[in-house]
């Protein structure tokens, strides 16, 4: 116990005792806010320094990234605006390329070409409107074509769009050819087929010698002759058994076209 008050831990015990002890008679003196303010000004003043600080310093740099953050946003979405005026430059320059192989290739049909606005995804035949009516001649009735070949028929017309039936549609029946053997018969189809994405070539005779890998294309009258449809990938008997269809495999992307051409007028072509 001797050792403890001769220690050094004592001595600085005592020395900070007689300093709050001196505080508190001067505070009794002066009062009481005066001395807290004195001990506390120089703290305050020094936080408050180093806060000041901390706020320019974090304040500008919020700022300055703000600015750059908005920056980049602008030249982003001015990117991407680029990117879609390149694109939609780049589908314009095919479509016209392609527009100007089947006029080059038929002479005597009077195009329009078309956008595909509408598209029913369940509808298991692909039927479609697109961008283009009245306004433009498209009468119900047209050819409609990609650079493939027939891929359906104006069915509904309004004064700027069109309805389209597919080939793939039971409803629509086009006579047609086999080109190869220049047996005609009618399309047609039934659900069994439209599953896998073809269609018929109906009214074949039981002898017929179509095959598989011969080409179906139209065969005049109220659509232009020569219009490619598909290809014939197996040919079996009617249930009746005593004619044959083949089953035809189109060749326009029926399920995923974007962009088709109408034939509005055709020397060929007899309503």
């Amino acid at each position: 116990m001797k050792d403890f008050w001769k220690s050094r831990g004592f001595k600085v015990l005592a020395c900070v005792a007689a300093f709050f002890i001196g505080m508190m008679i001067y505070a009794a003196v002066t009062g009481f806010e005066t001395i807290t303010g004195a001990v506390l000004k120089p703290i305050q003043s020094g936080i408050s320094a180093l806060s000041d600080g901390v706020h320019d310093l974090f304040g500008d740099s919020a700022k300055s990234l703000k600015k750059e953050n908005a920056a980049l946003k602008e030249e982003l979405n001015d990117l991407r605006k680029k990117q879609v005026e390149l694109e939609e430059l780049r589908r314009q320059n095919e479509t016209y390329k392609e527009f100007l192989a089947l006029k080059e290739e038929n002479p005597d049909f009077v195009f329009v070409d078309a956008r595909v606005i509408a598209a029913d995804p369940t509808d298991p035949y692909g039927n479609f409107t697109v961008g283009a009516g009245s306004v433009s001649d498209v009468k119900v009735g047209d050819a409609v074509i990609t650079p493939e070949g027939l891929i359906g028929v104006v069915s509904d017309v309004g004064l700027n769009y069109a309805k389209v039936k597919t080939v793939l549609d039971p409803s629509l029946q086009i006579a047609a050819y086999d080109s190869r053997t220049r047996e005609d018969g009618l399309t047609g189809n039934d659900y069994d087929l439209v599953k896998d994405g073809k269609l018929k070539l109906c009214r074949l005779t039981r002898d017929t010698t179509a095959a598989a890998g011969d080409f179906v294309v139209t065969y005049g009258g109220q659509y232009p002759s020569g219009l490619l449809i598909g290809k014939i990938t197996a040919v079996k008997p009617e249930s009746d058994g005593l004619s044959k269809y083949a089953q035809v495999e189109p060749l326009a992307p029926v399920f995923s076209v974007t962009e088709v051409f109408v034939i509005t007028d055709s020397e060929e072509a007899t309503p």
